[in-house]
């Protein structure tokens, strides 16, 4: 909150606290709930192939289904069947009974071989101790 000097002056002059309308505007302030940030940190690192960042929010191995078929993403062993190309758009939870159990993805590219296939998808995620981690992807090909 920004203030004149003339505003400041008649503020301490008539005791007024600027304070409650700064905590009022902190409180305010939105945060990225914690299993979209996972999932768009997982999506980057997995596009751009950083295994170390990848191991931090995915499980040992990941289940990528595509259509029919289904691949193995493993981030420890630096191995994946498929490729995600970047970029994405659309993220949105997904819940199952009221819990929180994925994240919703409206344009996903994922490459296999020298064949890109794009359209909506899932990304599949699991919560202990109120942090999450992928277990799978979805993906519906087109």
């Amino acid at each position: 909150m920004r203030m004149g000097r003339a505003a400041i002056f008649v503020s301490l002059a008539l005791g007024i606290s600027t304070a409650p309308a700064v905590h009022a505007q902190q409180a305010a302030v939105m945060t990225t709930p914690q299993h979209i940030e996972t999932t768009h940190t997982f999506l980057v690192t997995w596009g751009h192939q950083r295994w170390d960042d990848l191991r931090t929010v995915a499980a040992d191995k990941v289940t990528v289904k595509v259509g029919p078929g289904a691949y193995t993403l493993e981030p420890g062993a630096q191995k994946s069947d498929v490729r995600l190309t970047l970029p994405f758009r659309g993220l949105s939870t997904v819940r199952t009974d009221g819990r929180i159990t994925g994240v919703r993805v409206d344009d996903l590219a994922l490459k296999l071989g020298d064949t890109e296939m794009r359209g909506p998808g899932t990304i599949e995620l699991t919560e202990e101790n109120g942090v999450f981690r992928v277990t799978g992807v979805t993906a519906t090909a087109q």
